[in-house]
């Protein structure tokens, strides 16, 4: 009984989640289409100066780049940025979904496996684009620096975990769809 209580929190954390990364979305996307369409007014000035979130670095410059203020790395920060929030929204919902079936029903549904599979094509495409797009933006940012007694290799092979988690996670769903037909089976025949 523990545990379904646990399935139960669990579940009401992702639906909180979910809606205060939406409103991050909101106001992430309200920065980025009034710095791109409307750079001059004063919203854009209010999000002035504009410092894009890399995900395994912090950057800091004295001087704001140019780079910072050209359109297009600013849609690529919004595409980067819009991929990774609809990303982690998804998975919340779906993961929302999967503990609550857990806590009223039963793992061992037909249900829970398409949530999974779901979850890991999610965590292939929208994942690896997000990774994809953030590691592009992080080395046009790292262009920038002028080392002169150093070189800085940063690798751009980040995707790959999620790539490798998406097929983690179908190949759970498709491990936890002979279960489900093992259990349906040994129901019917009771």
């Amino acid at each position: 009984m523990k545990w379904k209580f646990g399935f139960n929190l669990l579940s009401k954390i992702c639906l909180i989640l979910f809606y205060i990364i939406g409103l991050l979305f909101v106001f992430t996307t309200l920065e980025h289409v009034s710095l791109i369409w409307f750079a001059d007014s004063a919203l854009a000035k209010s999000f002035r100066p504009y410092e894009p979130i890399f995900s395994y670095i912090q950057l800091s410059f004295q001087n704001q780049p140019d780079l910072y203020d050209e359109k297009s790395f600013l849609i690529l920060s919004f595409i980067s940025i819009s991929t990774s929030v609809l990303f982690m929204m998804l998975f919340l919902w779906l993961m929302r979904k999967l503990l609550k079936n857990i806590y009223l029903k039963s793992l061992f549904l037909q249900q829970n496996v398409a949530i999974i599979w779901k979850l890991g094509v999610i965590t292939i495409v929208l994942g690896t684009v997000s990774t994809y797009i953030d590691e592009q933006i992080t080395s046009r940012t790292l262009e920038l620096l002028k080392i002169t007694n150093a070189t800085i290799q940063y690798s751009t092979l980040n995707y790959i975990d999620t790539i490798i988690g998406g097929i983690v996670l179908i190949l759970i769903a498709s491990a936890l769809k002979y279960a489900v037909n093992a259990v349906e089976e040994n129901e019917q025949t009771i």
